[in-house]
């Protein structure tokens, strides 16, 4: 799987692997990366979700990885793994698939999980399957979350008692 870059990133795809160890021994997945990783996000929800993750990692088709992973967002300037973003599955039928992402409060307020978010999508757009990416039911007082996700040019497209969902569509290409 490729490292995605851009300017002041690495999105490194993580394997079933490295996300066991970055919940059971972040150190030794350290040494393996070569990069030092935030223990700041690995809060029990996201605990979790890399559990969940695990299981469809190792029961699905391992050509759909780089959907269903976690990519590590490592920002170059201090070669230090600060974030974790991911799509929660693989475009649905209607083409639509779902974004999360977070990153070490001591990294936030600088762009870089905008950054991420965009490349990701840039990532996802490529597939022909992937018309539309979500971020779905943030919750209104998860600024900075909504934030991101407006930078990276999604459009508020739901209101409701669980939050507020974002989206942004495919541009159709010209022939």
């Amino acid at each position: 799987m490729a490292v995605l870059r851009t300017k002041r990133l690495e999105l490194i795809p993580l394997t079933a692997e490295q996300l066991e160890l970055y919940l059971s021994d972040p150190a030794a997945l350290e040494t393996v990366l070569r990069v030092p990783v935030s223990r700041a996000i690995l809060t029990e929800p996201v605990q979790q979700a890399i559990r969940a993750k695990l299981e469809l990692l190792l029961s699905l088709d391992p050509e759909l990885h780089p959907w269903l992973t976690y990519w590590l967002v490592v920002v170059t300037a201090a070669s230090f793994g600060a974030g974790l973003i991911g799509f929660k599955g693989v475009p649905d039928a209607n083409g639509e698939v779902d974004i999360g992402y977070g990153i070490d409060p001591a990294y936030g307020r600088k762009g870089y999980t905008t950054e991420a978010v965009q490349r990701l999508i840039a990532w996802a757009f490529g597939d022909p399957a992937c018309k539309a990416v979500l971020a779905r039911n943030i919750d209104p007082a998860n600024w900075a979350s909504l934030r991101v996700a407006a930078k990276a040019g999604m459009v508020a497209y739901e209101e409701s008692e669980t939050g507020i969902s974002l989206r942004i569509d495919r541009v159709p290409s010209r022939s």
